[in-house]
């Protein structure tokens, strides 16, 4: 009896070092979502904030300045009417090629070719003047950027490239995080943020976004959360909670350096 007993016990005790290790995995969880920041709500579909007439012609005199090398190094050519079609869609803050920089980035668009693809690029300023310059654009272009808070703890501020597209009445977005170092353009992956069909004849109209998070250290954890609605008036709902997940590299990035 006092050997059963005694197994009995040590079975009481490898239950309850299991349920406590479970409760305090859970409670970790929960800890390290609510210290994560976040980075994308794909329900929000507001645009970015304009610039000002001084940043946007100092951005095209850059790219015009850089264009025969741009146009050189850059694996696309463009259909568009390409000396009407420059723009200069963004600004952030940061500290993007060096530490504790005062900097900002400007994200462009030279021209494109079909639908998505194209010749686009970021230009990087300090005190008035180019700290570096970037074309990209053989994998698609994007609409906006956004500045991180340095996710890795690496000093260097990351850039939310925010993204995306449209076809057969399908809409799809995306952000890629990437970070300029000396050691060229370091990418993190893609993160999906909204999918639709609300321009498909027939069939149930939804739509699909995530809230994309990120817990910085020096090697960053992601979380999404999951929201689905029905048609373009419904409401939000939300069916997946903060969950771990990897940004996806199921591409090659191209990205060239112009100075």
């Amino acid at each position: 009896m006092r050997k059963e007993h005694t197994r009995t016990g040590g079975l009481f005790k490898v239950v309850g070092f299991c349920m406590i290790f479970a409760a305090a995995t859970v409670l970790n969880a929960n800890a390290q979502t609510r210290q994560a920041v976040e980075l994308i709500d794909g329900r929000d579909a507001s645009a970015p904030a304009p610039l000002t007439v001084e940043e946007t012609r100092f951005i095209v005199k850059e790219v015009r300045r850089q264009e025969p090398v741009i146009r050189q190094i850059s694996g696309l050519d463009c259909e568009e009417d390409e000396t009407s079609s420059l723009s200069v869609g963004s600004v952030i803050k940061g500290s993007f090629t060096k530490p504790n920089a005062e900097q900002k980035a400007y994200l462009y668009e030279l021209c494109r070719s079909g639908r998505a693809f194209g010749i686009g690029g970021i230009v990087v300023v300090e005190d008035g003047r180019v700290a570096a310059h970037y074309v990209y654009g053989e994998n698609g272009l994007d609409s906006d950027i956004a500045a991180l808070p340095d996710i890795n703890r690496n000093g260097f501020s990351e850039i939310m490239m925010v993204g995306g597209g449209n076809g057969q009445g399908y809409t799809q977005g995306a952000v890629e995080i990437i970070e300029f170092t000396p050691g060229g353009v370091h990418t993190f992956g893609i993160a999906d943020t909204y999918e639709d069909n609300f321009g498909t004849e027939g069939g149930k109209k939804s739509a699909r976004a995530f809230k994309v998070s990120v817990l910085p250290g020096k090697s960053p954890v992601f979380f999404r959360e999951g929201y689905v609605r029905n048609g373009e008036q419904g409401k939000w709902t939300q069916t997946v909670k903060s969950e771990k997940f990897r940004l996806r590299l199921d591409y090659e990035p191209k990205w060239h350096k112009i100075s």
